[in-house]
């Protein structure tokens, strides 16, 4: 399989196929990092957004009871 006119054998179909599990389980890991990596960002953007919306309600109680 070195000049690329040979046949391929059976060793090198299974040489392929480990080559290409690994492959795929690197980029698996990758996609699984990057996943809980959009998992924190959007955990953060809520906790951001919870916190605004109290901050809001809070600082309109306290008009509401000056009032």
């Amino acid at each position: 399989m070195d000049n690329g006119h040979e046949p391929a054998t059976k060793q090198d179909l299974n040489q392929l196929r480990s080559e290409f599990q690994q492959d795929m389980s690197q980029l698996r890991s990758e996609f699984h990092h990057g996943f809980d990596e959009l998992k924190e960002t959007l955990r953060d953007s809520e906790t951001k957004l919870l916190q605004a919306f109290y901050t809001f309600a809070e600082s309109n109680q306290k008009r509401l009871s000056e009032v």
